[in-house]
């Protein structure tokens, strides 16, 4: 039994409560809360043009996310919700976009199952949980190779056009590699189909044209905070500098496997299927000796390949990387299992997807029943209603589509408790957004609130309190006659008080940069052992 419309529905449907609780988790330090910060200064100083953050002048991302961001607190308020927006529509826009490549290349069947499986992957949801510039990134890539697709396949410059439009787009969120993977991707496409009359079609010259008519604000920006330097830095080093690791370190540098295993739990449920997809693809292509086969194509393996062998080599490595590669693998996977959808799966089909359903249950069942146990019976009733649902879903179709279908409701509940129960915990132990929220419990004028310099600050602070707190020296701090309250670590209260001033408690809450989870914090036992101790202080001169 094929997978139709109606369970394609109703699966999107059970993902709508996990993006939704997403949408609700508090912004997190450092990138989420810093870049919400940064359009925090547009909304509340009315520039749009220069990037600041805490004060300085912000030269690494482009403007998009930032003015989509400002934006959507014109509209809707300073609120996570109003930060995430943006995202959340742009991953939308990818697994839109996901879905009718898939159907371009291949069939409808395909285009459906792409779009499915792109949108329950685990690193997918979670760019919509802590919000950097991966979902815009995706949108925008996947946008612009769709369109670019379509482009090859009618000549019409409609999507000429929108091609243009979705690279500006990927430019604007992340520089030069929302240019040039989609330009690998649709190169690869032409050089394996043999297309040379496309290849050479002299309206190619029209794009860059397009794409820089489309990028120009960006470019202007660039150019009046800081000079041809900036548009050079924008156009050309920022991505090589993170390449080549000389701008923030060489994180992963040693570890040429580190996209490996992050794409073994990055795309679960979804990953270990995928391998078998890749060998069977891979062995095809190889056997045809690199030569077109009918209802082949290399855009998706052909641009996995190019672009895995970039990253993977990259001297500076993070796990959301991979994410502008996820739709490729959601289409490629889809390929492969289209075919199988409407005969009785195979053995080794389950044991691959049962394997990755075990893998998802073991690690809901640590996570939420040892480092953070479920609290109160609310999220637990909406687990087991959410499980039942997928159960249900799943027995009502047979076949390649009840794997699917299983699957997709294994992520459901996973990525539920994640956003209903692991986060609302986890994010106890960030105390820039607990203390932000002691600020209006407890009536603060928040324009007496400072930070010390160097004892501690948060974004998260910031965004929770909606005001970029400013910073005072231990010595401004002594010369104020009024009382004012710190935002401040425990070395900083020990500086104050040592410096004679009386200070008081307001509130304090433990301290743990909650993107950079290891065994010891997770560890209920061990915990105590890895936080720091933050203070809101009334500090009042002697």
């Amino acid at each position: 039994m094929r997978l139709d419309a109606r369970s394609t529905l109703a699966c999107y449907l059970l993902l709508l409560v996990v993006y939704i609780g997403g949408a609700m988790v508090p912004l997190m330090n450092n990138d989420s809360a810093h870049h919400a910060g940064i359009a925090l200064h547009m909304h509340v100083s009315g520039d749009w043009l220069r990037l600041i953050t805490q004060g300085h002048d912000y030269l690494d991302k482009p403007h998009l996310l930032f003015w989509l961001a400002a934006l959507s607190f014109k509209i809707f308020g300073v609120s996570t919700f109003a930060y995430k927006l943006p995202s959340l529509l742009f991953s939308v826009l990818a697994v839109y976009s996901t879905a009718r490549l898939g159907r371009l290349l291949h069939s409808a069947e395909v285009g459906r199952l792409a779009g499915l499986i792109l949108a329950s992957a685990i690193a997918f949801i979670l760019a919509n949980n802590d919000v950097r510039m991966d979902a815009l990134l995706t949108g925008s890539i996947m946008f612009a190779i769709w369109q670019l697709a379509e482009f090859v396949a009618g000549g019409r410059w409609r999507n000429l056009v929108l091609a243009g439009l979705g690279l500006a787009l990927g430019f604007a969120t992340k520089g030069m590699i929302g240019v040039a993977m989609p330009g690998i991707a649709v190169f690869l496409h032409l050089l394996y189909r043999r297309d040379w009359a496309r290849l050479f079609d002299p309206r190619w010259l029209a794009l860059p044209l397009i794409v820089l008519v489309f990028a120009a604000p960006v470019l202007f920006a660039y150019y009046q905070q800081f000079g041809a330097d900036g548009v050079r830095f924008i156009l050309w080093s920022q991505n090589f500098e993170r390449l080549a690791g000389e701008r923030f370190g060489n994180a992963g540098a040693e570890d040429p496997l580190f996209f490996v295993h992050t794409f073994l739990w990055a795309f679960l449920p979804w990953s270990f299927l995928t391998l078998v997809a890749l060998w069977s693809r891979g062995l095809r292509v190889l056997r045809g000796g690199l030569r077109p086969q009918p209802g082949e194509e290399m855009l998706t393996l052909g641009t996995i390949v190019v672009l895995f062998a970039i990253i993977s080599a990259s001297q500076f490595k993070l796990p959301h990387y991979l994410n502008i590669l996820l739709p490729l693998f959601s289409i490629l996977l889809a390929t492969w299992l289209a075919p199988r959808i409407e005969r009785p799966a195979t053995r080794g089909v389950w044991v691959v997807q049962f394997l990755a359903i075990l893998v998802l249950a073991l690690l809901a069942v640590a996570i939420n029943g040892w480092a953070f146990p479920l609290l109160g019976w609310g999220v637990m009733a909406g687990a087991v209603g959410l499980l039942v649902a997928g159960v249900m879903l799943s027995l009502s179709r047979s076949g390649g589509a009840r794997v699917v279908l299983a699957s997709v409701a294994a992520a459901v509940v996973f990525n539920f408790l994640l956003a209903w129960n692991f986060y609302p915990q986890l994010l106890r132990y960030q105390a820039g957004t607990v203390l932000g929220e002691a600020v209006e419990r407890l009536a603060l004028d928040p324009a007496s609130v400072y930070y010390l310099e160097e004892q501690g600050r948060a974004g998260s602070f910031d965004f929770t309190t909606a005001r970029l707190t400013p910073t005072l020296t231990l010595a401004q701090l002594q010369a104020m006659s009024a009382p004012v309250v710190l935002y401040t670590s425990a070395s900083g209260r020990e500086a104050v008080e040592a410096a004679g001033l009386r200070t008081e408690v307001l509130a304090s809450n433990p301290d743990f940069r909650v993107t950079r989870l290891n065994a010891r914090f997770l560890n209920p036992a061990k915990r105590p052992d890895t936080l720091s101790q933050v203070f809101l202080l009334r500090v009042v001169a002697q």
